[in-house]
């Protein structure tokens, strides 16, 4: 039986990679993408990079603090 691979999108905030800034990065199968999908200056306009029909499932509590939001 094929199984759909799972994709996250998860919103991070202040990353130490980049600094002060918000960044959106997919996660596919519990792997990320190297590349940032994108980097914002706000919160608003990393949503934007979120696919129509996305839900926001949030956070978890042991989550790396600089993550936001998840997104599935």
């Amino acid at each position: 039986m094929d199984f759909w691979p799972i994709i996250l999108y998860v919103v991070y905030e202040n990353p130490t990679d980049y600094p002060g800034k918000f960044v959106v990065r997919r996660w596919l199968d519990s792997v990320p993408e190297l590349a940032a999908v994108r980097v914002c200056e706000q919160l608003d306009q990393a949503r934007e990079a979120i696919p129509r029909g996305a839900a926001n499932i949030g956070r978890m509590r042991d989550d790396d603090p600089a993550i936001r939001e998840v997104w599935l």
